[in-house]
């Protein structure tokens, strides 16, 4: 399960949770498969982020796009220490987890190949 916004969302995914006003009363119910309608109706009403089922965007991603992603999502922290060395830490996990996949691919390529 994984809480993405909605701007993320695509057709095809499905609800991890329901989707609920703010009293609590449910909108749409856990299990539902989002389509670009419905997706258009949840941005009308206010909704900005869903649980899905899975592990979507990390799965659309590759760790060296997330290495090149962090200037981006750290742009107005700069002159905070403690977010600079998150993202140092970050930077650091998403390059060593971009090797080890180039390494484990490269590996079971040849593995394949012979």
């Amino acid at each position: 399960m994984q809480k993405i916004p909605l701007t993320l969302a695509k057709p095809g995914m499905k609800l991890a949770k329901p989707i609920t006003k703010a009293n609590g009363m449910p909108i749409i119910a856990a299990g539902v498969e989002l389509s670009e309608s419905l997706i258009e109706r949840l941005d009308g009403m206010g909704i900005d982020r869903v649980f899905v089922v899975g592990d979507a965007v990390a799965a659309s991603q590759n760790p060296s796009e997330r290495v090149t992603r962090l200037d981006h999502l750290f742009r107005r922290l700069e002159d905070q220490p403690f977010q600079m060395q998150i993202k140092r830490y970050l930077r650091e996990y998403f390059t060593i987890k971009a090797a080890a996949d180039a390494a484990s691919a490269g590996v079971s390529g040849s593995a394949d190949k012979g």
